[in-house]
């Protein structure tokens, strides 16, 4: 029977989770893990990819400048009120985006770190070369390896279990590229398996029987076909055993299924209260590149703040989040989890001819769960034309890798010298 192009996209998204992560072992000797792993320190990380606005996203809402720079786009201290007229001013200088109201609840409660003014030395202002500086935390971005995946290869390996994943994507996040620990990209929890023809009932058990009878065959560990026997039998048992922990997931939270990341972190919310060993996940939604249209409708009212592209991505952002930690607080996890957020780049401090805004350079980022110490961090990059850079973009205050530096320290158990290859700040959101 000839497979359409649609079938064949289906399986072989399907297969990249189980057959191509052989090579990274078969290339690459495990070794023992060099860091104490402690399941009970989870981290999930979510990007917001594209570049995401931090002036309206955390709104300096006092200073002049920038009412001048976005005379259309700036938030006025009277804007910063939710649908329900509650506050979203966080401290005498700034405000959140009125659609955060759930983050803005969060931060009352002590939840959320949010840290200015966070960037790197000579930015690059191209989407794809900033993402890998960010994902290597190599400020060339010539990078192999991911910040993470050098943390997985010292702590994850040998461990029982899914401990990683990326979640929900069409591609492994840089971040997660490891020298010898391999982390699966679940697209969703229906393809992580093997793909069996409907019609024929008995088509799976086949599938599973030949695998099985394959991979039993006696193969010396320390060859190719050995690696790659063992590695392909560990991924597919894996996979079945995330298929059976994660039927078990039951919450009362109802996410939405029209919101991106909220589907991404339910996900996440299944794995992680199935699978007590998932400690590393990643997920991300994009449509952050808002060079057009940020506000407002274009066809109606432009001047209305709580409409438009920007809005709507951070709204679901904010839902995303807060539904994901009463999922967490319902499972009894809540205390396990931190949550960084990142882009990489905010926007200029001026907008364009065009509603929005172009590509800039420093911006907030939020690190978010009951372990952190809430408040504000870092420092606002001042505005002034004097202080703007040739480009007309901020100079940054907070290097990115001292967040990465305080998490690995703070959290992880890791020697971030060792991950991040030198030694950086502590930025404080952690005890």
């Amino acid at each position: 029977m000839p497979v359409t192009r649609r079938q064949f996209i289906k399986r072989s998204a399907g297969m990249v989770t189980v057959g191509m992560v052989i090579p990274k072992f078969w290339l690459s000797d495990a070794q023992a893990e060099t860091i104490q792993f402690n399941p009970r320190r989870k981290l999930v990380v979510i990007q917001l990819a594209g570049g995401n606005d931090g002036f309206n996203t955390v709104v300096p809402y006092t200073d002049t400048r920038y009412y001048s720079l976005r005379p259309t786009l700036a938030l006025r201290e009277a804007d910063l009120k939710t649908r329900e007229g509650a506050s979203t001013i966080i401290s005498n200088q700034f405000g959140l985006h009125p659609a955060m109201a759930e983050i803005k609840q969060l931060y009352d409660a002590g939840r959320v770190a949010t840290v200015l003014g966070v960037g790197y030395p000579n930015p690059n202002l191209s989407h794809f070369l900033s993402m890998d500086i960010w994902h290597t935390a190599d400020a060339d971005g010539l990078g192999s390896r991911g910040w993470l995946g050098k943390y997985a290869d010292l702590a994850l390996i040998g461990q029982p279990n899914l401990t990683a994943a990326s979640i929900g994507s069409l591609e492994l996040p840089k971040s997660l590229g490891a020298g010898k620990f391999v982390v699966p990209n679940i697209i969703n929890f229906s393809l992580y398996n093997f793909l069996a023809d409907p019609i024929y009932p008995g088509d799976y058990n086949n599938q599973i029987n030949t695998f099985n009878f394959a991979a039993s065959r006696s193969m010396s560990a320390g060859t190719f076909l050995g690696a790659i026997n063992n590695t392909a039998f560990e991924s597919v048992r894996g996979a079945q055993q995330v298929q059976r922990s994660v039927s078990s997931y039951r919450s009362f939270v109802a996410y939405p299924t029209n919101n991106p990341l909220a589907v991404g972190l339910q996900m996440v919310a299944q794995l992680m209260s199935t699978v007590p060993e998932a400690s590393l996940l990643y997920v991300q939604m994009g449509g952050f590149d808002n060079h057009s249209d940020q506000i407002g409708d274009r066809q109606n009212d432009r001047n209305n703040k709580l409409i438009g592209d920007h809005a709507t991505l951070l709204r679901w952002f904010s839902e995303a989040v807060m539904l994901f930690h009463q999922d967490l607080t319902a499972h009894g996890l809540a205390d396990d989890v931190l949550m960084l957020e990142w882009s990489e780049f905010g926007r200029r401090p001026g907008e364009n001819a065009s509603y929005g805004t172009d590509h800039g350079t420093a911006a907030p980022i939020f690190v978010i769960g009951n372990p952190v110490r809430g408040g504000l961090y870092g420092e606002q990059p001042s505005l002034a034309a004097s202080e703007l850079d040739p480009a007309g973009n901020v100079r940054f205050k907070v290097d990115f890798r001292e967040v990465y530096a305080t998490i690995l320290d703070k959290w992880l158990g890791a020697d971030s010298k060792e991950v991040l290859g030198t030694g950086y700040s502590n930025v404080g959101f952690l005890g």
